[in-house]
């Protein structure tokens, strides 16, 4: 038995990643993310224009959301890769 919770619940306090939510609400996400929302805003709007009848102008629209798709994809992948989840302090050395 010894250290494990008495109703066998996983042990939150020794979790090695952080829950689901804490990665919405890192504000370091936050470009990345408002990124895909404009990427899928324009989609839709290519979509409208396309059916409308201009599939130029859609096109052009959807090379527009594309890039902003990938570049939000990118920006939240560089910050989850680029930091630490749980910084640590430095290491002193024994003196």
């Amino acid at each position: 038995m010894g250290n494990s919770p008495l109703d066998d619940a996983p042990d939150i306090a020794r979790a090695t990643e952080p829950p689901p939510a804490i990665t919405l609400a890192d504000a370091r996400n936050w470009p990345g993310f408002v990124l895909l929302i404009i990427g899928g805003l324009v989609a839709i709007v290519a979509a409208v224009i396309g059916a409308v009848g201009f599939p130029g102008a859609a096109f052009i629209f959807a090379l527009i959301a594309l890039a902003a798709s990938l570049t939000g994809i990118a920006l939240v992948l560089v910050e989850r890769r680029g930091h630490p989840r749980h910084p640590r302090a430095p290491e002193r050395s024994a003196r």
